[in-house]
Protein backbone atom coordinates (compact mmCIF):
# COMPACT_ATOMS: atom_id res chain seq x y z
CA UNK A 1 0.00 0.00 0.00
CA UNK A 2 1.09 3.60 -0.54
CA UNK A 3 1.05 6.51 1.81
CA UNK A 4 0.37 10.20 1.17
CA UNK A 5 3.05 11.62 -1.19
CA UNK A 6 3.96 8.25 -2.78
CA UNK A 7 3.07 7.10 -6.30
CA UNK A 8 1.72 3.71 -7.21
CA UNK A 9 4.21 3.57 -10.05
CA UNK A 10 7.09 4.04 -7.62
CA UNK A 11 6.48 0.57 -6.12
CA UNK A 12 8.63 -2.28 -7.43
CA UNK A 13 6.94 -5.02 -9.49
CA UNK A 14 5.19 -7.73 -7.53
CA UNK A 15 7.58 -10.57 -6.60
CA UNK A 16 10.72 -8.51 -6.93
CA UNK A 17 10.27 -5.60 -4.47
CA UNK A 18 11.13 -5.45 -0.81
CA UNK A 19 9.36 -3.34 1.79
CA UNK A 20 10.14 -2.58 5.38
CA UNK A 21 7.55 -3.83 7.78
CA UNK A 22 8.30 -2.62 11.22
CA UNK A 23 11.86 -3.55 12.10
CA UNK A 24 12.01 -6.67 9.86
CA UNK A 25 12.71 -7.06 6.18
CA UNK A 26 9.98 -8.78 4.20
CA UNK A 27 10.80 -10.64 0.96
CA UNK A 28 8.05 -11.77 -1.44
CA UNK A 29 7.90 -15.39 -2.62
CA UNK A 30 10.26 -16.32 -5.47
CA UNK A 31 8.88 -16.76 -8.97
CA UNK A 32 7.42 -20.10 -10.07
CA UNK A 33 9.87 -22.79 -11.03
CA UNK A 34 10.67 -23.00 -14.63
CA UNK A 35 9.81 -26.20 -16.56
CA UNK A 36 11.99 -26.95 -19.52
CA UNK A 37 13.22 -23.35 -19.59
CA UNK A 38 9.65 -21.97 -19.79
CA UNK A 39 8.27 -20.18 -16.69
CA UNK A 40 5.23 -21.93 -15.21
CA UNK A 41 2.03 -19.75 -15.65
CA UNK A 42 0.07 -18.61 -12.61
CA UNK A 43 -3.67 -18.82 -12.59
CA UNK A 44 -5.74 -15.73 -11.92
CA UNK A 45 -6.96 -17.30 -8.71
CA UNK A 46 -3.38 -17.92 -7.61
CA UNK A 47 -2.40 -14.32 -8.31
CA UNK A 48 -5.45 -12.93 -6.52
CA UNK A 49 -4.90 -15.30 -3.61
CA UNK A 50 -1.27 -14.31 -3.31
CA UNK A 51 -2.24 -10.60 -3.52
CA UNK A 52 -4.80 -11.11 -0.78
CA UNK A 53 -2.20 -12.88 1.32
CA UNK A 54 0.25 -10.04 0.82
CA UNK A 55 -2.34 -7.42 1.79
CA UNK A 56 -3.58 -9.33 4.82
CA UNK A 57 -0.03 -9.92 6.01
CA UNK A 58 0.74 -6.22 5.58
CA UNK A 59 -2.52 -5.20 7.35
CA UNK A 60 -3.38 -8.01 9.76
CA UNK A 61 -5.91 -5.96 11.68
CA UNK A 62 -8.33 -3.08 11.09
CA UNK A 63 -6.84 0.39 10.54
CA UNK A 64 -8.05 4.01 10.42
CA UNK A 65 -7.82 5.64 7.00
CA UNK A 66 -8.78 9.25 6.27
CA UNK A 67 -9.79 10.75 2.96
CA UNK A 68 -12.47 12.47 0.94
CA UNK A 69 -15.65 10.64 -0.05
CA UNK A 70 -16.22 10.02 -3.74
CA UNK A 71 -18.55 7.91 -5.89
CA UNK A 72 -20.85 7.16 -2.94
CA UNK A 73 -23.77 4.87 -3.81
CA UNK A 74 -26.67 3.31 -1.91
CA UNK A 75 -27.90 0.19 -3.74
CA UNK A 76 -31.07 -1.60 -2.73
CA UNK A 77 -29.10 -4.25 -0.84
CA UNK A 78 -28.53 -1.81 2.02
CA UNK A 79 -24.74 -1.78 1.50
CA UNK A 80 -22.89 1.48 0.94
CA UNK A 81 -20.09 1.69 -1.63
CA UNK A 82 -17.73 4.62 -2.01
CA UNK A 83 -14.11 5.54 -2.59
CA UNK A 84 -11.67 7.40 -0.39
CA UNK A 85 -9.64 9.99 -2.26
CA UNK A 86 -6.23 11.25 -1.14
CA UNK A 87 -6.27 15.01 -1.72
CA UNK A 88 -2.50 15.31 -1.55
CA UNK A 89 -1.11 12.30 -3.46
CA UNK A 90 -1.42 11.57 -7.20
CA UNK A 91 0.00 8.98 -9.55
CA UNK A 92 2.55 9.78 -12.26
CA UNK A 93 -0.24 10.81 -14.57
CA UNK A 94 -1.54 13.35 -12.03
CA UNK A 95 -4.60 11.31 -11.09
CA UNK A 96 -5.65 11.35 -7.45
CA UNK A 97 -5.26 8.08 -5.59
CA UNK A 98 -8.48 6.19 -4.81
CA UNK A 99 -9.17 3.49 -2.25
CA UNK A 100 -12.44 1.56 -2.82
CA UNK A 101 -14.58 0.96 0.28
CA UNK A 102 -17.44 -1.40 1.05
CA UNK A 103 -19.65 -0.56 4.03
CA UNK A 104 -21.90 -3.60 4.35
CA UNK A 105 -25.44 -3.42 5.71
CA UNK A 106 -24.63 -5.31 8.89
CA UNK A 107 -22.01 -2.73 9.81
CA UNK A 108 -23.68 0.50 8.67
CA UNK A 109 -26.87 0.22 10.74
CA UNK A 110 -25.37 2.34 13.50
CA UNK A 111 -24.36 5.15 11.10
CA UNK A 112 -26.04 8.36 12.34
CA UNK A 113 -25.50 10.47 9.23
CA UNK A 114 -25.65 10.05 5.48
CA UNK A 115 -22.43 9.69 3.52
CA UNK A 116 -22.14 12.26 0.74
CA UNK A 117 -19.48 12.97 -1.89
CA UNK A 118 -16.92 15.54 -0.80
CA UNK A 119 -17.26 14.77 2.91
CA UNK A 120 -14.04 14.40 4.89
CA UNK A 121 -14.22 11.18 6.89
CA UNK A 122 -12.25 8.66 8.91
CA UNK A 123 -12.86 4.99 8.05
CA UNK A 124 -12.07 2.12 10.35
CA UNK A 125 -11.95 -1.34 8.75
CA UNK A 126 -10.05 -4.26 7.27
CA UNK A 127 -7.97 -3.79 4.12
CA UNK A 128 -8.48 -6.80 1.87
CA UNK A 129 -8.77 -7.89 -1.76
CA UNK A 130 -12.15 -8.21 -3.47
CA UNK A 131 -11.46 -11.44 -5.36
CA UNK A 132 -14.29 -11.12 -7.88
CA UNK A 133 -12.72 -7.98 -9.31
CA UNK A 134 -9.18 -8.54 -8.18
CA UNK A 135 -8.99 -5.13 -6.47
CA UNK A 136 -8.02 -4.10 -3.01
CA UNK A 137 -10.60 -2.38 -0.81
CA UNK A 138 -11.53 -1.50 2.75
CA UNK A 139 -14.27 -3.50 4.38
CA UNK A 140 -15.52 -0.62 6.53
CA UNK A 141 -16.60 -1.26 10.11
CA UNK A 142 -17.08 2.32 11.27
CA UNK A 143 -17.13 5.83 9.82
CA UNK A 144 -16.60 9.11 11.62
CA UNK A 145 -16.68 12.58 10.11
CA UNK A 146 -13.37 14.37 10.30
CA UNK A 147 -13.33 17.50 12.43
CA UNK A 148 -16.86 17.31 13.93
CA UNK A 149 -18.84 14.50 15.50
CA UNK A 150 -21.09 12.12 13.63
CA UNK A 151 -24.14 13.30 15.54
CA UNK A 152 -23.50 16.89 14.59
CA UNK A 153 -23.15 15.93 10.94
CA UNK A 154 -26.36 13.92 11.10
CA UNK A 155 -28.09 16.88 12.77
CA UNK A 156 -26.98 19.32 10.07
CA UNK A 157 -27.92 16.93 7.26
CA UNK A 158 -31.42 16.30 8.57
CA UNK A 159 -31.90 19.98 9.37
CA UNK A 160 -30.92 20.95 5.83
CA UNK A 161 -33.16 18.31 4.26
CA UNK A 162 -36.25 19.11 6.34
CA UNK A 163 -35.74 22.83 5.81
CA UNK A 164 -35.67 22.22 2.05
CA UNK A 165 -39.05 20.49 2.39
CA UNK A 166 -40.44 23.60 4.09
CA UNK A 167 -41.06 21.91 7.42
CA UNK A 168 -39.44 24.78 9.32
CA UNK A 169 -41.57 27.43 7.63
CA UNK A 170 -43.57 29.65 9.97
CA UNK A 171 -46.42 29.62 7.45
CA UNK A 172 -46.85 25.89 8.03
CA UNK A 173 -47.00 26.11 11.79
CA UNK A 174 -50.27 26.18 13.72
CA UNK A 175 -51.16 28.75 16.36
CA UNK A 176 -51.10 27.60 19.97
CA UNK A 177 -54.64 27.68 21.47
CA UNK A 178 -55.10 30.72 23.67
CA UNK A 179 -57.21 28.91 26.25
CA UNK A 180 -56.72 25.16 25.92
CA UNK A 181 -58.69 22.96 28.28
CA UNK A 182 -56.41 19.90 28.07
CA UNK A 183 -52.62 19.89 27.89
CA UNK A 184 -50.81 16.70 26.90
CA UNK A 185 -47.22 16.12 28.00
CA UNK A 186 -45.04 13.65 26.07
CA UNK A 187 -42.04 12.92 28.25
CA UNK A 188 -40.60 10.42 30.69
CA UNK A 189 -42.92 9.94 33.69
CA UNK A 190 -39.86 9.65 35.95
CA UNK A 191 -37.79 12.53 34.55
CA UNK A 192 -37.02 15.80 36.28
CA UNK A 193 -39.08 17.80 33.79
CA UNK A 194 -42.47 16.24 34.50
CA UNK A 195 -42.81 17.47 38.09
CA UNK A 196 -42.23 21.15 37.33
CA UNK A 197 -44.59 21.09 34.37
CA UNK A 198 -47.42 19.38 36.25
CA UNK A 199 -47.07 21.75 39.23
CA UNK A 200 -47.40 24.81 36.98
CA UNK A 201 -50.18 23.44 34.78
CA UNK A 202 -52.52 21.57 37.09
CA UNK A 203 -54.14 24.70 38.56
CA UNK A 204 -55.08 25.94 35.09
CA UNK A 205 -55.62 22.94 32.82
CA UNK A 206 -56.55 19.28 32.72
CA UNK A 207 -53.14 17.60 32.32
CA UNK A 208 -52.73 14.33 30.38
CA UNK A 209 -49.36 12.59 30.69
CA UNK A 210 -48.31 10.48 27.69
CA UNK A 211 -45.29 8.50 28.97
CA UNK A 212 -42.40 7.80 26.62
CA UNK A 213 -38.71 7.09 26.79
CA UNK A 214 -36.72 10.22 26.04
CA UNK A 215 -33.25 8.69 25.85
CA UNK A 216 -31.66 5.53 24.51
CA UNK A 217 -32.72 2.81 22.14
CA UNK A 218 -36.36 3.04 21.05
CA UNK A 219 -36.90 6.52 22.55
CA UNK A 220 -37.68 8.18 19.21
CA UNK A 221 -40.22 5.48 18.35
CA UNK A 222 -42.00 5.87 21.70
CA UNK A 223 -42.12 9.66 21.42
CA UNK A 224 -43.56 9.47 17.90
CA UNK A 225 -46.07 6.84 18.99
CA UNK A 226 -47.22 8.98 21.93
CA UNK A 227 -47.81 11.93 19.57
CA UNK A 228 -49.79 9.73 17.18
CA UNK A 229 -51.84 8.31 20.06
CA UNK A 230 -52.71 11.79 21.33
CA UNK A 231 -53.93 12.73 17.85
CA UNK A 232 -55.80 9.50 17.21
CA UNK A 233 -57.78 9.82 20.46
CA UNK A 234 -57.81 13.61 20.51
CA UNK A 235 -56.52 13.58 24.06
CA UNK A 236 -55.35 17.19 24.24
CA UNK A 237 -55.76 20.66 22.76
CA UNK A 238 -52.01 21.26 22.83
CA UNK A 239 -49.00 18.96 23.31
CA UNK A 240 -45.73 19.65 25.12
CA UNK A 241 -42.99 17.33 23.82
CA UNK A 242 -39.71 17.45 25.66
CA UNK A 243 -37.33 16.51 28.44
CA UNK A 244 -34.74 18.05 30.74
CA UNK A 245 -31.18 18.92 29.80
CA UNK A 246 -28.38 16.58 28.79
CA UNK A 247 -25.63 15.97 26.28
CA UNK A 248 -26.15 15.80 22.53
CA UNK A 249 -26.33 12.03 22.82
CA UNK A 250 -28.93 12.28 25.62
CA UNK A 251 -31.13 14.59 23.53
CA UNK A 252 -30.67 12.70 20.28
CA UNK A 253 -34.15 11.15 20.22
CA UNK A 254 -35.51 14.64 19.51
CA UNK A 255 -33.19 14.91 16.49
CA UNK A 256 -34.60 11.79 14.87
CA UNK A 257 -36.56 12.18 11.65
CA UNK A 258 -39.24 9.86 13.04
CA UNK A 259 -40.04 12.35 15.81
CA UNK A 260 -39.85 15.33 13.45
CA UNK A 261 -42.33 13.73 11.04
CA UNK A 262 -44.69 12.87 13.90
CA UNK A 263 -44.68 16.50 15.09
CA UNK A 264 -45.30 17.79 11.57
CA UNK A 265 -48.16 15.31 11.04
CA UNK A 266 -49.82 16.17 14.36
CA UNK A 267 -53.16 17.95 14.05
CA UNK A 268 -52.70 19.05 17.67
CA UNK A 269 -50.36 22.05 18.01
CA UNK A 270 -47.01 21.04 19.51
CA UNK A 271 -44.69 22.94 21.84
CA UNK A 272 -41.14 21.58 21.94
CA UNK A 273 -39.37 21.86 25.29
CA UNK A 274 -36.06 20.05 25.07
CA UNK A 275 -33.07 20.62 27.34
CA UNK A 276 -31.93 24.12 28.20
CA UNK A 277 -32.10 27.45 26.44
CA UNK A 278 -28.92 26.88 24.41
CA UNK A 279 -30.03 23.43 23.23
CA UNK A 280 -31.65 23.31 19.79
CA UNK A 281 -33.02 20.10 18.34
CA UNK A 282 -34.80 19.20 15.12
CA UNK A 283 -38.00 19.00 17.19
CA UNK A 284 -37.55 22.68 18.07
CA UNK A 285 -37.41 23.64 14.40
CA UNK A 286 -40.50 21.71 13.30
CA UNK A 287 -42.65 22.37 16.39
CA UNK A 288 -45.32 25.06 16.31
CA UNK A 289 -43.67 26.80 19.25
CA UNK A 290 -40.28 26.34 20.86
CA UNK A 291 -39.83 26.74 24.62
CA UNK A 292 -36.33 27.04 26.04
CA UNK A 293 -37.06 24.52 28.83
CA UNK A 294 -39.95 22.28 29.91
CA UNK A 295 -40.63 24.65 32.80
CA UNK A 296 -40.74 27.57 30.38
CA UNK A 297 -43.29 25.73 28.22
CA UNK A 298 -45.59 25.23 31.21
CA UNK A 299 -45.05 28.81 32.36
CA UNK A 300 -45.92 30.11 28.90
CA UNK A 301 -49.27 28.33 28.84
CA UNK A 302 -50.08 29.14 32.47
CA UNK A 303 -49.01 32.78 32.12
CA UNK A 304 -51.04 33.23 28.96
CA UNK A 305 -54.13 31.80 30.63
CA UNK A 306 -53.63 33.85 33.80
CA UNK A 307 -53.02 37.00 31.76
CA UNK A 308 -56.23 36.45 29.83
CA UNK A 309 -58.12 35.74 33.05
CA UNK A 310 -56.76 38.95 34.56
CA UNK A 311 -57.62 40.89 31.42
CA UNK A 312 -61.10 39.37 31.40
CA UNK A 313 -61.57 40.36 35.03
CA UNK A 314 -60.36 43.90 34.31
CA UNK A 315 -62.61 44.21 31.28
CA UNK A 316 -65.52 42.74 33.23
CA UNK A 317 -65.01 45.27 36.02
CA UNK A 318 -64.75 48.07 33.48
CA UNK A 319 -67.94 46.86 31.84
CA UNK A 320 -69.67 46.69 35.22
CA UNK A 321 -68.48 50.22 36.05
CA UNK A 322 -69.65 51.57 32.69
CA UNK A 323 -72.99 49.78 32.97
CA UNK A 324 -73.43 51.02 36.54
CA UNK A 325 -72.69 54.59 35.43
CA UNK A 326 -75.10 54.25 32.52
CA UNK A 327 -77.75 52.77 34.79
CA UNK A 328 -77.23 55.55 37.33
CA UNK A 329 -77.54 58.13 34.58
CA UNK A 330 -80.63 56.48 33.15
CA UNK A 331 -82.07 56.07 36.64
CA UNK A 332 -81.54 59.76 37.31
CA UNK A 333 -83.19 60.62 33.99
CA UNK A 334 -86.04 58.26 34.81
CA UNK A 335 -86.45 59.88 38.23
CA UNK A 336 -86.59 63.26 36.50
CA UNK A 337 -89.23 62.03 34.08
CA UNK A 338 -91.13 60.39 36.93
CA UNK A 339 -91.05 63.67 38.85
CA UNK A 340 -92.23 65.61 35.82
CA UNK A 341 -94.98 63.07 35.25
CA UNK A 342 -95.94 63.27 38.90
CA UNK A 343 -96.10 67.03 38.73
CA UNK A 344 -98.31 66.86 35.66
CA UNK A 345 -100.82 64.52 37.34
CA UNK A 346 -104.25 66.24 37.88
CA UNK A 347 -104.34 65.38 41.57
CA UNK A 348 -100.85 66.81 42.01
CA UNK A 349 -101.91 69.88 40.07
CA UNK A 350 -104.97 70.26 42.34
CA UNK A 351 -102.85 69.73 45.42
CA UNK A 352 -100.37 72.28 44.20
CA UNK A 353 -103.17 74.78 43.52
CA UNK A 354 -104.71 74.04 46.89
CA UNK A 355 -101.35 74.51 48.51
CA UNK A 356 -100.90 77.73 46.59
CA UNK A 357 -104.38 78.95 47.62
CA UNK A 358 -103.61 78.03 51.20
CA UNK A 359 -100.35 79.89 50.96
CA UNK A 360 -102.18 82.88 49.50
CA UNK A 361 -104.76 82.62 52.28
CA UNK A 362 -101.98 82.55 54.84
CA UNK A 363 -100.43 85.47 53.09
CA UNK A 364 -103.76 87.33 53.02
CA UNK A 365 -104.51 86.43 56.63
CA UNK A 366 -101.15 87.71 57.73
CA UNK A 367 -101.75 90.84 55.62
CA UNK A 368 -105.21 91.40 57.03
CA UNK A 369 -103.97 90.71 60.53
CA UNK A 370 -101.11 93.12 60.04
CA UNK A 371 -103.50 95.72 58.65
CA UNK A 372 -105.93 95.19 61.51
CA UNK A 373 -103.14 95.43 64.03
CA UNK A 374 -101.94 98.61 62.42
CA UNK A 375 -105.47 100.01 62.28
CA UNK A 376 -106.00 98.96 65.86
CA UNK A 377 -102.87 100.71 66.92
CA UNK A 378 -104.00 103.77 64.96
CA UNK A 379 -107.47 103.52 66.47
CA UNK A 380 -106.00 103.19 69.89
CA UNK A 381 -103.98 106.30 69.21
CA UNK A 382 -107.09 108.11 68.04
CA UNK A 383 -109.02 106.74 71.00
CA UNK A 384 -106.37 108.03 73.28
CA UNK A 385 -106.53 111.40 71.70
CA UNK A 386 -110.34 111.30 71.73
CA UNK A 387 -110.37 110.18 75.28
CA UNK A 388 -108.12 113.04 76.13
CA UNK A 389 -110.68 115.38 74.51
CA UNK A 390 -113.78 113.51 75.75
CA UNK A 391 -116.05 115.13 78.35
CA UNK A 392 -116.02 111.88 80.16
CA UNK A 393 -112.39 112.41 80.86
CA UNK A 394 -113.37 115.78 82.41
CA UNK A 395 -115.99 114.03 84.47
CA UNK A 396 -113.33 111.72 85.78
CA UNK A 397 -111.57 114.76 87.16
CA UNK A 398 -114.64 115.66 89.23
CA UNK A 399 -116.68 117.56 86.76
CA UNK A 400 -120.26 116.69 85.68
CA UNK A 401 -122.65 117.43 82.83
CA UNK A 402 -126.19 118.56 83.39
CA UNK A 403 -128.81 118.08 80.77
CA UNK A 404 -132.37 119.43 80.85
CA UNK A 405 -135.59 118.98 79.00
CA UNK A 406 -136.77 116.19 76.88
CA UNK A 407 -134.21 117.16 74.31
CA UNK A 408 -131.55 116.54 76.89
CA UNK A 409 -129.64 119.63 75.95
CA UNK A 410 -126.64 120.45 78.00
CA UNK A 411 -127.19 123.21 80.49
CA UNK A 412 -124.46 125.74 80.16
CA UNK A 413 -126.20 128.67 81.74
CA UNK A 414 -128.61 129.05 84.61
CA UNK A 415 -130.54 131.55 82.61
CA UNK A 416 -131.99 128.73 80.53
CA UNK A 417 -133.56 127.08 83.57
CA UNK A 418 -136.72 127.61 85.44
CA UNK A 419 -137.77 126.47 88.78
CA UNK A 420 -139.26 123.04 88.49
CA UNK A 421 -137.21 121.96 85.51
CA UNK A 422 -136.01 118.42 85.74
CA UNK A 423 -132.32 117.95 85.34
CA UNK A 424 -130.13 114.89 84.71
CA UNK A 425 -126.57 115.20 85.83
CA UNK A 426 -123.92 112.86 84.45
CA UNK A 427 -121.11 112.03 86.79
CA UNK A 428 -117.93 110.14 86.22
CA UNK A 429 -119.73 107.20 87.75
CA UNK A 430 -123.48 107.15 87.46
CA UNK A 431 -126.02 110.01 87.10
CA UNK A 432 -128.27 112.07 89.27
CA UNK A 433 -131.83 113.28 88.48
CA UNK A 434 -132.87 116.46 90.20
CA UNK A 435 -135.41 119.30 90.06
CA UNK A 436 -134.51 122.97 89.79
CA UNK A 437 -135.60 124.83 92.89
CA UNK A 438 -134.11 128.18 91.90
CA UNK A 439 -132.01 129.34 88.93
CA UNK A 440 -129.50 131.96 90.08
CA UNK A 441 -127.92 134.36 87.68
CA UNK A 442 -124.24 134.20 86.76
CA UNK A 443 -122.06 136.07 89.27
CA UNK A 444 -119.82 138.67 87.79
CA UNK A 445 -116.21 137.59 87.37
CA UNK A 446 -113.57 139.08 89.58
CA UNK A 447 -111.95 142.07 88.08
CA UNK A 448 -115.02 142.98 86.06
CA UNK A 449 -116.40 145.52 88.47
CA UNK A 450 -116.90 149.06 87.07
Amino acid sequence: MTTAGESLDSSPPLGFATRNRGDSLWMPSPPAEERGGVPAALTVGAVVSRLRGLVEREFPGPVWVEGELSNCSYPGSGHIYFSLVDEQATDRRGQRLLLPCAFFRGANQSLRFRLEDGMKILCYGHISVYEAKGQYQIQVLRVEPKGIGALQVAFEQLKKRLAAEGLFSEARKRPIPVLPERVGIVTSPTGSAIHDMVVRLRDHFHVIILPAKVQGEGAAREIAEAIRLANARRLADVLIVGRGGGSLEDLWAFNEELVARAIVSSSIPVISAVGHEDHWTIADYVADLRASTPTHAAQTLAHTRQRLIDEARTLTQQLVDVMRAMLDEQSAALDGLRERLRLLHPLIQIKEHVARVQELLRHMTRGVQFTLERCERHLQGLAGRLEALSPLAVLARGYSITMAGPERHVVTSSASLRAGDELETLLSRGRVVSTVLQALPEAPAEGNHP
